[in-house]
């Protein structure tokens, strides 16, 4: 597996995006992997607090829920069906506590959140509000995360289309997100990995008003992971964006099934003695091939 990252200010004063990424790992051969990014709303710090502690509650939610006696218990495929009832159920915990903190704190504002959780053969993304999530999947770009914003919802009612004036000018106002009153309507979807090369979770501004084809053209014609994040948040600028941009693009392992005799391991360990330094970790040199080969020429073999 292997997490690349970006999140800048772009040309606002201050980051009201928030993100993490994690690897828990559950024993020698499984561990699910996660990640999570709000983009807080609210101006300057009251973004900031939403943002920050939307994703706070949500991992440690998750983490409250994998350390749970009954879910170490139980076999795999309710495992999966555990970390996708706390997907669809974990918004309105959420919705209710941001805005009660809110309150407390005298702050108002809000926050999108879109977390994708992926253990042995499942990703299960789910999302509030209009942060997206990509998927390249057999070389195309597929969208699995729903843009819960009146644009979208007019596009598709048929009054209008992507790109044109009113889809701009509607094109944030949200119709989800958390820390409101009233309770949110979260999107969750369960997907099979076969066939997954990456996916790229970001804040909208990362994206901007990109087309999917361009935002697909900006991870389909680099090479290296860093230059596809760096050219999707150039391009987004080009075309105007001012808001900031968080990208995480995550490129999944092979299957954790397939499993390695302990002399394949030694020799593969053996390998990875020229290493080059990064400010995240090691990375490794592969072989150009298919296009997940492609994303993990200069892949992540660790981090925190």
């Amino acid at each position: 597996m292997a997490f690349f990252f970006a999140s800048k200010t772009n040309r606002r004063t201050a980051n009201e995006d928030s993100f993490c990424q994690m690897e828990i790992r559950m024993n020698d051969e499984a561990a699910v992997y996660a990640m999570a990014v709000a983009d807080g709303m609210g101006g300057l710090s009251a973004g900031k607090y939403y943002s920050e502690t939307a994703v706070n509650l949500w991992f440690e939610e998750l983490i409250r829920v994998m350390m749970d006696s009954s879910f170490r218990g139980n076999p795999l495929e309710h495992q999966i069906e555990m970390l996708t009832e706390f997907s669809e159920k974990i918004y309105e915990k959420l919705g209710q506590k941001l805005y009660k903190k809110g309150l407390d704190a005298g702050v108002k504002g809000g926050t999108t959140l879109s977390g994708v959780i992926h253990f042995w053969d499942t990703i299960i993304v789910s999302n509030c509000g209009d942060s997206p999530v990509y998927g390249i999947r057999d070389g195309k770009l597929v969208l699995f995360s729903e843009i819960q914003n009146v644009a979208e919802r007019m596009v598709k009612e048929g009054k209008t289309s992507p790109g044109s004036l009113l889809y701009c000018q509607n094109k944030n106002r949200l119709l989800n997100y958390l820390g409101k009153k009233g309770g949110s309507r979260p999107y969750c979807k369960v997907i099979p990995d076969e066939g997954i090369d990456a996916l790229i979770i970001g804040s909208d501004g990362a994206f901007g008003s990109l087309s999917v084809a361009e935002i697909a053209q900006c991870f389909l014609s680099e090479k290296k992971p860093q230059d596809m994040i760096r050219r999707l948040l150039d391009k987004a600028r080009e075309k105007g964006e001012e808001d900031n941009q968080t990208v995480i693009l995550y490129i999944p392992g092979t299957n954790k099934r397939e499993k390695k005799s302990e002399t394949e391991n030694t020799e593969k360990l053996r390998e990875e003695k020229q290493e080059t330094e990064c400010c995240y970790t090691s990375l490794e040199e592969k072989k150009t091939g298919f296009l997940r080969d492609k994303f993990r020429k200069n892949r992540f073999t660790g981090g925190r």
